[in-house]
């Protein structure tokens, strides 16, 4: 009796254990229905049966191999639905009253894809949310989204996918997708090309400026976008006020214009086109004017609501494409006879003939006193008077001063201008020669002598042999020229011949290079009517002042920027970017190779791929040599002016390259003018702040104070800050015997000058006058 009552309680107390145990293997189901599924390790546990105890991985077809029952489909079960069956069927001829129990040991993975830094599959756990899962695969990488991710989830045999935050829960099998952040692309001419983080109700014109804005050569009014869709990649022309889309290739196109520079220039030809180049910058691309040259008229001939016009413009004007810049012969007057220095001079407006001899060296000791002639051609025909000093000269005039003895003159385009004792049967030819010969620019077809007949001066033309007289005026002119430009061997300005025709012309100017267009010559013309420029053939006869430009050839590459002779070149097959840099002339000093930048054309758009100095060039190319970066330094210092630009450089050594400070710096308040998207900003900064490209470091002048009365060295003294009033009194020596010990100072306040009373502790400022009086007891 004793026996059955014992093994009663502990079948009672086993019984309690059991349901207890069941309990706390189903608390660790992760949610309500939870169905067991593939890679889920579950525990089955049959009270009192240690052999029907199993503990295994569910396979990927959902079944289990158990004991006594075979493989057992428990995929897609509950714990729950798992333990009943297990029941049931143990308890069919296999165990009495079976006690069974089922828990997930560890549950299947979750999944982590996309931009995060180690992706993979990861054990699920209860409570875990989407953060943690994608802090367990690494965290995100630079390029996530990081606000919102995808979760692909199978919901009763069928997937989907939503949207969902960082605190979202997760289920086992989840994948969860961490977006790429979306993207726009810059190409073409803006200063920083390349990939830039997309954002709502982007603009073309906004785009731009993530770049940095647009280079010197881009054309702000060829704006294309490559966009992918439905059907296909297209290209379109967009505005700048024009939305960007996700992924769209923002390019920006470049102008090819040249601008085109002849006359009096040390390198005339054809010469790439930039934003906002003045007249002066471009004649500079010439090697400047030559000292023939009238700096004062400039002439530009620019085609003007499909007109060709002649302008006159300033050195200041802005520079258009296509310009024809003609640069002529300054205006002249001839000295000749008893001066020191006789030949031609350049014109000035309103100078008078004692000027002219002046500039001339002025008079010799064989000139008759105040005998000067001035031969002048005018509508009437050639004119020649006797002078007085303060006659006002104009230009082509020739100004002979007379000998005291019997002389003859030669004035113009001689080598040794000037007057020359005559002897009887002196020819013409033999003239010249005293005279050093005709120079180059001289016309040989038309000699003039200016002679007195029967009192009467005339005006002769007559041949190399023809007799020189006493007194006669021997003037050569210089001949009418014609200019040639562009594809040419030898530009530049040369004498005209009559009936020269276009061919002879080319041909006198070395002949036409490897890169002019065949058959392509524009002949420019000055009419009544006006400034005329057409296409003409080879036996075209030219004019006096005609200007001659052989057109480029299209199949050529272009180089750019600072190298020595930039230009447009003809392109060979093999042609290597180091190569074509050599037939401009190699870099210049200030060139910086690092940022070479090359410009293609590929299906009508614009690319920027990057090169080495070994890659190719194709035809069309356009390498652009980069100034080296620079830095600014100006104010008290030693060596104002712009230094090239170190990375990390300092604004203490950026000073010290400047020669560092001078002894009127003030040390304290150094500047910097910084230019950034939102304009320009002053930054006040510390010697050891780092110093960026462009930068403008500004030392400004240290203010005074002074100090009057009893001191020992009263003066002016630097500022400087925190100085006290005692110690700008100690600055100036200290007090002497008879001084007061209050001293005063007079300061500007609000623009008005006041005296103020302050302690010897008190600080003092800029441009305080502080006054020691003397004390009377």
């Amino acid at each position: 009796m004793e026996t059955r009552g014992i093994l009663c309680w502990l079948s009672i107390v086993l019984t309690v254990l059991t349901v207890l145990h069941a309990a706390a293997a189903e608390t660790q189901a992760p949610l309500s229905g939870y169905r067991i599924g593939p890679n889920d390790v579950i525990r089955i546990q049959v009270f009192g049966e240690d052999d029907l105890t199993v503990e295994g991985r569910v396979g990927g077809d959902g079944k289990l191999d158990y004991p006594l029952l075979g493989v057992l489909q428990v995929g897609g079960k509950t714990t729950h639905d798992l333990q009943a069956i297990l029941t049931k069927r143990l308890a069919a001829g296999y165990v009495r009253s079976p006690k069974v129990t089922v828990s997930i040991v560890r549950h299947r993975n979750v999944y982590v894809s996309g931009e995060v830094k180690a992706p993979g599959g990861f054990p699920f756990e209860d409570g875990l949310t989407a953060q943690k899962a994608v802090t367990m695969a690494g965290g995100f990488t630079d390029k996530a989204v990081r606000n919102t991710l995808a979760i692909t989830r199978r919901t009763e045999g069928h997937e989907q996918t939503f949207n969902a935050p960082l605190t979202a829960s997760l289920l086992p099998d989840d994948v969860i997708v961490v977006a790429q952040l979306q993207k726009f692309y810059l190409m073409g001419e803006v200063m920083r090309p390349g990939p830039y983080p997309f954002e709502e109700q982007l603009t073309a014109k906004k785009a731009v400026s993530f770049g940095g804005g647009f280079t010197d050569k881009a054309d702000k009014k060829s704006l294309k976008v490559t966009r992918v869709t439905e059907s296909g990649a297209q290209t379109i022309r967009i505005g700048p006020d024009d939305l960007i889309l996700p992924s769209d290739i923002l390019a920006i196109g470049s102008h090819n214009y040249k601008v085109y520079i002849s006359g009096e220039v040390k390198a005339p030809g054809a010469y790439p086109y930039s934003d906002n180049i003045s007249l002066q910058k471009a004649l500079t691309l010439a090697g400047g004017v030559t000292e023939k040259a009238d700096r004062k008229e400039l002439t530009v001939r620019r085609v003007v609501d499909g007109q060709e016009q002649s302008l006159v413009l300033p050195l200041e004007a802005a520079v258009q494409p296509e310009d024809l810049i003609v640069v002529r012969e300054g205006q002249k007057v001839y000295v000749t006879g008893e001066v020191k220095t006789p030949g031609r001079y350049a014109y000035e407006p309103g100078a008078t003939i004692q000027r002219v001899l002046t500039v001339a060296g002025g008079v010799t000791e064989k000139a008759e006193a105040g005998v000067v002639k001035l031969t002048r051609m005018t509508k009437q025909g050639v004119e020649t008077t006797v002078a007085p000093q303060d006659a006002v000269v104009l230009p082509d005039d020739i100004v002979l001063v007379s000998p005291k003895s019997d002389q003859f003159y030669i004035s113009g385009e001689v080598k040794t201008p000037g007057s020359y004792a005559h002897k009887d049967g002196l020819s013409l030819q033999k003239a010249l020669a005293m005279a050093g010969g005709a120079t180059e620019k001289a016309d040989r077809q038309a000699l003039t002598v200016r002679r007195v007949v029967d009192g009467q001066e005339q005006s002769l033309v007559l041949s190399l042999e023809a007799a020189v007289q006493p007194e006669d005026l021997i003037i050569v002119r210089e001949g009418q020229r014609v200019y040639v430009t562009g594809e040419v061997k030898t530009p530049g300005r040369y004498a005209y011949e009559p009936g020269a025709t276009i061919q002879r012309v080319l041909t006198v100017a070395g002949g036409v290079t490897e890169k002019a267009e065949a058959g392509v010559v524009k002949l420019t013309r000055t009419t009544e009517q006006g400034v005329e420029t057409t296409v003409v053939p080879q036996d075209a006869v030219v004019l006096p002042e005609d200007i001659i430009l052989v057109v480029p050839k299209s199949d050529k590459f272009y180089v750019s920027g600072e190298v020595k002779n930039p230009g447009s070149y003809t392109h060979k097959e093999g042609l290597s970017l180091q190569k074509a840099l050599a037939m401009a002339g190699g870099v210049t000093e200030r060139g910086d190779v690092e940022r070479l930048q090359l410009v293609r054309i590929v299906n009508n758009q614009e690319e920027h791929p990057v090169v080495t100095l070994e890659s190719p060039i194709m035809p069309e190319d356009t390498i652009v040599v980069a100034e080296r970066q620079k830095v600014y330094v100006t104010g008290e210092v030693r060596t104002p002016g712009r230094y090239t630009y170190e990375a990390g450089i300092s604004v203490q050594k950026a000073i010290s390259m400047a020669g560092g400070f001078t002894e009127k710096a003030d040390k304290t308040d150094v500047r910097v003018e910084r230019r950034g998207a939102q304009g320009v900003t002053t930054l006040q900064v510390d010697p050891n702040a780092p110093v960026q490209p462009d930068d403008l470091l500004v030392i400004p002048q240290a203010r005074r104070f002074y100090v009057n009365g009893e001191v020992k060295k009263p003066g002016d003294f630097w500022y400087e800050r925190g100085l006290t009033l005692h110690m700008a009194i100690t600055m100036a020596g200290g007090f002497t015997d008879k001084a007061s010990k209050t001293p005063k100072v007079l300061r500007k306040v609000n623009g008005q000058e006041r005296t103020v009373e302050l302690a010897l502790d008190a600080p003092i400022l800029p441009d305080d006058i502080i006054v020691v009086s003397q004390r009377f007891f």
